[in-house]
């Protein structure tokens, strides 16, 4: 106790540079906790846009021979079967069916290229202008640019032609009300992007109940392998010709930038570090080393050196705990001026921004602050040596030679 009550009385008596030191430890770990976490919401933020499109497990017919994935639809029973499975799957959150659709979309006076798909729950895309698609309604929601490319009008109710072949139906062909248009940020998305319901489609081209694919969505990410796995094996175990895709089988490219983030922090941390450590061990160093006659002073008094090692290790706790917490609040405040800010950020090949947000995790702030710690605990190991090293007097009388 007495150790402790001496630590505090020395912090509050050198009440500036204990200031000054804790601002030092609290930008450092801020500076390093933002980092982190930008990328941290860089990653886990296209994860998350993959997840919304693709699902966490998508669940198809097995092509039959001389046949095509996109010509293997599920039949009805298949759909039965499968959501009858699903019930008794654990960790399944929710689950829906969707049928892939591309061909020709046009007006009397334009054509274009279209790809996309219809959704039991169309209306989850939402719509930039115009009325969202709900199930069973016959409208479309196209891109952005695909609708400018058509020279539709928002404002008028407008129609447009469609030729496509879904499965092996041949060509199939209908007119379709354009309820709006959508504008994801993604130019080649955009392009060509068409959102309808999945049973008005089927209406519409007098079709079966059919679908390409289910997707499967989870209570948590972590619980994908487990469920893939068990899938897998329920599907060999019983025969039935379907397979499972996961989210990142079916978007390859997120491996790909994963591992230029992961690598793009590894050395851009690095380096962060490296200037952490020196700034901190020299600025905390110099302070203590400043004191040395103070603590030669407190020896000569009958204060033993382990008490005056034990007050000193206790002080730059003190200061580093009080810094890192600061540090927390500093990294968690960066969202908050982001939004009243509005500080956007335009990725590479997007045409829209988002906000830019940091996303902090309990991981990242046990690492980056266990590393602001040990730093400030390995600035005193001079200071340390030098007052086990020489006497009360020469501790008292050193000027650093």
């Amino acid at each position: 106790m007495f150790l402790l009550k001496s630590a505090w009385d020395n912090i509050r008596f050198h009440g500036k540079r204990s200031i000054l030191s804790i601002l030092l430890i609290a930008i450092a770990s801020g500076a390093i906790l933002l980092y982190r976490g930008f990328v941290e919401y860089s990653e886990q933020g296209m994860a998350l846009g993959f997840i919304k499109t693709s699902g966490h497990i998508q669940i198809s017919r097995v092509p039959a021979d001389g046949t095509t994935e996109s010509e293997s639809l599920l039949t009805a029973a298949d759909l039965d079967s499968l959501k009858l499975i699903f019930t008794t799957t654990p960790h399944v959150s929710a689950y829906d069916a969707v049928l892939r659709v591309q061909g020709i979309i046009g007006t009397e006076e334009r054509s274009a290229l279209f790809w996309g798909a219809g959704y039991d729950a169309p209306q989850k895309f939402g719509a930039t202008a115009g009325t969202p698609v709900f199930a069973g309604e016959q409208g479309l929601v196209i891109g952005k640019d695909l609708f400018e490319t058509l020279k539709l009008d928002s404002v008028q109710s407008v129609s447009v032609n469609i030729m496509s072949s879904i499965g092996q139906s041949g060509f199939l062909t209908g007119s379709f009300d354009v309820s709006g248009y959508l504008d994801t940020g993604v130019p080649q998305n955009d392009a060509g992007f068409v959102i309808a319901s999945r049973s008005a489609l089927l209406d519409f081209f007098e079709l079966e109940d059919s679908a390409s694919y289910i997707r499967l969505f989870l209570q948590k990410d972590s619980d994908l392998p487990a469920v893939q796995t068990y899938l897998d094996r329920y599907f060999a175990e019983h025969g039935v010709p379907f397979q499972t895709k996961n989210w990142k089988t079916l978007n390859p490219s997120w491996e790909q930038i994963s591992g230029l983030f992961n690598a793009q922090f590894t050395v851009i941390s690095g380096i962060l570090c490296v200037l952490i450590f020196v700034a901190l061990t020299q600025s905390l160093s110099a302070s203590f080393m400043e004191r040395i006659g103070e603590f030669g002073t407190m020896e000569a008094i009958g204060l033993k050196k382990s008490s005056l090692i034990g007050m000193l290790v206790l002080e730059v706790c003190f200061l580093s705990l009080a810094g890192i917490i600061g540090g927390i609040l500093f990294a968690q405040s960066g969202n908050i001026l982001t939004e009243i800010f509005h500080i956007m950020m335009v990725p590479p090949g997007y045409s829209k921004g988002y906000r830019l947000n940091f996303y902090i995790t309990a991981p990242a702030i046990l690492r980056t602050q266990c590393f602001i710690f040990l730093t400030a605990i390995i600035s005193v190991f001079y200071p340390i040596y030098t007052i086990r090293k020489y006497g009360a007097v020469q501790l008292i009388h050193y000027n650093g030679s």
